[in-house]
């Protein structure tokens, strides 16, 4: 017992010193999830090895441990399912009426109707029952790439809250009427600004906002344009600390051509700068600028709790798409098996 209590700690300061070089090294990566998932996991273990080893007092409180987060995991569980169809119909009802803010509620039905036919699964034939084992499968591997996102999100979060730099790139979205900042959008520009505050509070030096956003077809000005005046006329922001960039259309474009820019105004090639969007985008953003090579951190601005879940969900299916040929990979080589197995039925009685 002592042997696998002391293998277990091991695990633990391995898994925890990977995890501390992901975040040192750069943080922008789903790998600060699955090392912060196996230092909780061995973490737990070693905990639990320990308090068994106490004999009665430590089985008692390994008990009741247990019990608690059992609990917690269930109540999160029913929470989740319930704020998904709940602040999905807020989005709906608050926002726009577009397909993509009914996404969610419809896959969770689609979901819901699978559990249920998958619970009739019983007497069904043992082919059919194959083809359905497949597709748990495809729905556990989906919920662990989602979980794994979720901390590596939230661990990024906490990571990069109070990172700095002489450059803040604000990065756009769309125009109320095609001409005004929303709610969303404003929020982004004030965490900008509220830190650019702070910094000069500190060093008595402004950084240069560079605020990021092309014209849409809907819209009458650049999300640029839109932003910079919003920061000026209602936040008071100095207008000669200013920069815009006007002609990205994607988070791809926002992160290279404010690179450009912030390069053209110091002489770096490379430059460094911190990025504000919504909280909810902040990992995503930041994985697309680690992939096209933009020395870049993210800090999210304020976003109604309503809007966070549903939005968070759309995240990682966009999360799902950037890494399509991974997650096909594998969906392929799981129906393979299904088939296998649904064949090999055929012949074993």
């Amino acid at each position: 017992m002592l042997f696998v209590t002391l293998i277990a700690l091991l695990l633990f300061v391995l898994s925890g010193y990977a995890l501390w070089r992901v975040i040192n090294a750069d943080p922008r990566s789903m790998w600060l999830g699955v090392w912060t998932l196996f230092t909780l996991f061995f973490a737990a273990i070693s905990i639990t090895m320990i308090l068994v080893q106490l004999g009665g007092t430590g089985i008692f409180a390994f008990a009741m441990i247990f019990a608690l987060f059992l609990a917690i995991f269930l109540f999160l569980s029913v929470f989740f399912d319930l704020a998904v169809v709940y602040y999905s119909w807020q989005v709906w009802r608050k926002e726009h009426h577009t397909l993509p803010n009914l996404l969610l509620p419809l896959l969770f039905l689609g979901l819901m109707i699978f559990n249920m036919i998958d619970a009739m699964m019983q007497h069904a034939p043992a082919w059919l029952a194959a083809l359905f084992i497949f597709a748990r499968v495809m729905e556990l591997y989906f919920m662990l790439i989602f979980v794994i996102f979720l901390v590596s999100a939230i661990v990024y979060a906490a990571v990069t809250r109070k990172r700095e730099s002489d450059y803040y790139v604000v990065l756009g979205a769309g125009l109320v009427n095609g001409e005004t900042v929303g709610k969303l959008l404003g929020n982004r520009i004030k965490a900008a600004t509220d830190a650019a505050q702070r910094r000069f509070d500190a060093t008595g030096v402004y950084p240069t906002i560079v605020f990021s956003g092309g014209k849409g077809g809907d819209e009458k000005v650049s999300e640029a344009q839109a932003m910079r005046d919003y920061a000026v006329a209602t936040l008071n922001y100095p207008a000669d600390k200013t920069l815009l960039e006007d002609q990205s259309r994607t988070t791809r474009e926002n992160m290279r051509f404010s690179r450009d820019i912030i390069s053209k105004a110091t002489g770096k090639i490379d430059p460094e700068f911190v990025y504000f969007t919504s909280e909810y985008h902040v990992f995503r953003a930041g994985l697309q600028a680690r992939r096209f090579d933009v020395l870049a951190q993210g800090r999210g601005g304020n976003t109604p709790f309503y809007y966070r879940i549903p939005a968070f969900i759309r995240e990682y299916i966009a999360v799902l798409n950037m890494h399509r040929r991974l997650h096909m990979a594998v969906t392929a080589l799981a129906f393979v098996v299904a088939v296998v197995m649904m064949i090999a039925t055929f012949f074993v009685k």
